[in-house]
């Protein structure tokens, strides 16, 4: 039978809750060595709660009760401190890694465009302006150079032409009239009158040489006589030289605006200046136009070319005249062949890629501007790359890859910024950012943060 102990005004417990009492008590860095000592702790516990007469019996029966409850104190304690020390202790992520594979594959380049034209889309727009009476093509058309596209009503300017051509045959009737030599008659009228003038200033003479005729009247004679000699002069040459100058130029001028009126009605009518699709229609039947509104909009789509950007780590693949293949997602199974017209030599702050151009022939009219298309740039030449697991590329909040690299000195994980590249089957070229010697870690990288521990195991390809 267990002894029982009575602490003063306490109700009687059994050793078991002594012992469990003083455990909670316990220090927690209460060690083996110490154990000892708890014998005595305990003993000093009881008597200070016994009456004296009760030391006597309690001392020799409980001794071995207290030698018990010291060593599952001793117990808890050590337990506690090898608990504690398990604690600090980091426990080590179970990761696999591997090194980063070698893959020699074909030198080639994939890049996203953006079909547009060689050149830009043609806008074309009335000169003049009118009310529109005929409209022909429709968005998607597509026209020949020549074609008529619209015309405005032509009376004003038709009437303008008659006016200007009435015009020219008035100047030009003046120029012959002034380019034609004199004409007998009108010079033989003129000599006639010279002959009368003579005639007339000698029977003058006479009479003013006898004083019988005032000197005036025989200076009005001889003004006569010069005037019809210059006249008579005159018959024989034809037009004066200034005069037929007059009439040229008014004759040419006459032609100039004749040329204006004829070109304002040839411009009533719209047409094409160059050939290919209806890209927009911006007139109706019935609407006044306006020379500063484009009527329409011209595409050529034969051929197209698709404006790609290369990035940095690929612009030393591209060359002028290198092989590509387009594709185009609105159009499954169907490949273009091309040729690189041009590189840019300076990169688009935006995007840090350069801008390069694809010319493809579109002789069926299958690729329309604005489609995106995919475009492989073909390399004679192979290249070895650096490849690992798609799986094992990470995301920061920034959007940048990383990959986390194990170091067995410090059996740790650090993040390590790369620059990824093409797919390649089931992995990812890794352009920038890792050696071949590099351990990566390909599974477990989500339970890992910068510096975590890990137990890896190496994967061998």
């Amino acid at each position: 039978m267990v002894p029982t102990l009575i602490y003063g005004s306490r109700d009687v417990v059994l050793v078991d809750d002594f012992i469990t009492t003083h455990r909670s008590n316990a220090p927690a860095d209460v060690t083996a060595s110490k154990c000892k000592n708890l014998k005595t702790i305990a003993g000093h516990s009881m008597r200070s709660h016994l009456r004296p007469w009760q030391v006597a019996w309690t001392t020799a029966g409980a001794a071995r009760y207290v030698c018990i409850a010291a060593a599952l104190l001793c117990f808890a304690g050590c337990g506690t401190h090898e608990a504690t020390a398990s604690h600090s202790q980091p426990r080590s992520i179970d990761v696999r890694v591997a090194r980063p594979k070698h893959v020699r594959i074909a030198g080639v380049v994939d890049l996203s465009g953006t079909v547009e034209t060689p050149s830009e889309p043609t806008n074309v727009a009335f000169l003049v302006s009118g009310k529109v009476v005929r409209v022909g093509p429709r968005e998607g058309d597509f026209v020949r150079a020549g074609d008529i596209l619209a015309v405005v009503d032509p009376t004003d300017f038709q009437l303008a032409l008659d006016s200007a051509a009435a015009q020219t045959a008035v100047a030009r009737a003046k120029l012959e009239k002034a380019s034609v030599p004199a004409r007998p008659e009108v010079v033989e009228q003129a000599r006639a009158s010279l002959s009368l003038a003579e005639n007339e200033l000698r029977r003058m003479r006479l009479l003013y040489d006898r004083k019988s005729l005032a000197q005036n009247d025989f200076e009005r004679y001889q003004t006569t006589f010069t005037n019809a000699q210059q006249q008579y002069e005159q018959a024989k040459q034809g037009a004066q030289k200034e005069d037929k100058d007059a009439a040229r130029a008014s004759w040419e001028q006459a032609q100039a605006a004749e040329r204006i009126a004829r070109k304002r009605l040839s411009d009533a009518t719209l047409t094409a200046p160059v050939s290919g699709f209806i890209a927009k229609r911006n007139i109706e039947r019935g609407a006044v136009a306006a020379t500063s509104l484009t009527a329409f909009t011209i595409v050529q789509l034969d051929p197209v070319e698709i404006r790609v950007g290369i990035p940095e780590t690929d612009i030393s693949m591209v060359h002028h005249g290198q092989h590509a293949i387009a594709t185009a997602s609105a159009l499954p199974g169907v490949q273009f062949l091309g040729n690189v017209r041009l590189i840019s030599v300076s990169a688009e702050p935006e995007t840090r890629t350069y801008m390069a151009r694809i010319t493809v022939p579109n002789r069926e009219n299958k690729l329309l501007v604005g489609m995106i298309a995919e475009v492989r740039i073909m390399n004679d030449a192979d290249t070895d790359v650096l490849t690992l697991p798609a799986t094992s590329i990470m995301l920061d909040p920034r959007g940048a890859t990383f990959v986390y690299v194990y170091f067995p000195n410090d059996k740790r994980v650090y993040a390590k910024r790369v620059t990824a590249g093409a797919i390649t089957r089931q992995d990812i070229q890794i352009v920038d950012g890792i050696n071949d010697s590099d351990l990566i870690v390909i599974a477990g990288q989500q339970l890992v943060r910068e510096g975590s521990t890990v137990s890896p195991t190496e994967a061998h390809p």
